[in-house]
């Protein structure tokens, strides 16, 4: 199922991120310091190249970006957009 694929592509990207931090779905990223303007760059690219999902800077807020859940909301809506 591709909504199963998009999560484990975006725990394995926060994942990186996280460097060994403890992260749940709902563990508020920026504000925890896990995702950087550097590693949010990253994880765009990274949902681009291996999700398709086209994403424009106009949607790189935090409340797209800032838990494992809002990614996976705001790629599922994205995904269903370009269907």
């Amino acid at each position: 199922m591709a909504d199963d694929r998009s999560l484990t592509v975006i725990r394995a990207a926060v994942a990186e991120a996280a460097a060994g931090r403890a992260v749940t779905d709902e563990t508020p990223l920026i504000q925890e310091r896990i995702l950087d303007s550097l590693s949010l760059l990253g994880l765009v690219a990274r949902l681009e190249q291996e999700l398709g999902v086209v994403v424009h800077d106009a949607d790189i807020l935090p409340d797209n970006f800032g838990s494992i859940r809002q990614i996976h909301t705001f790629v599922s809506t994205r995904s269903l957009r370009a269907s």
